[in-house]
């Protein structure tokens, strides 16, 4: 289950402002977040992609570490992705992210850049 849109009935400006924040966090090239929502629509928790090599190329997904922490508990990921300059850029969730969000019953919605 994928889900580009926006405005969503979970996406509120305080999940889009946090994912935002929390994406800046990241000191990967790609700059990725993901928040888990429960049934509910309920924070359950919020994650970055994290690198795995010292050296370049090469990251642990966001939305993956959240199914980790928080498998089936979660209902909904909205994932977000900046540049340098802290502004949202398009993301969509990889093949491998998918296919296990998929398995586990969960919808994967993407912040998109204002105006689109």
């Amino acid at each position: 289950m994928y889900n580009r849109c926006l405005k969503d009935e979970h996406m509120t400006k305080a999940i889009r402002d946090r994912a935002i924040k929390k994406a800046n966090q990241s000191a990967c090239r790609y700059k990725v977040s993901a928040i888990g929502l429960d049934k509910k629509g309920n924070m359950l928790g919020c994650a970055m992609n994290i690198q795995r090599f010292s050296r370049g190329g090469g990251s642990r997904h966001a939305e993956m570490n959240l199914m980790a922490q928080y498998g089936t508990n979660i209902k909904t990921i909205i994932i977000c992705r900046t540049n340098r300059a802290g502004d949202v850029c398009a993301i969509d969730p990889c093949q491998t992210c998918k296919a296990k969000a998929d398995e586990l019953g969960i919808k994967i919605i993407s912040i998109q850049k204002e105006g689109n």
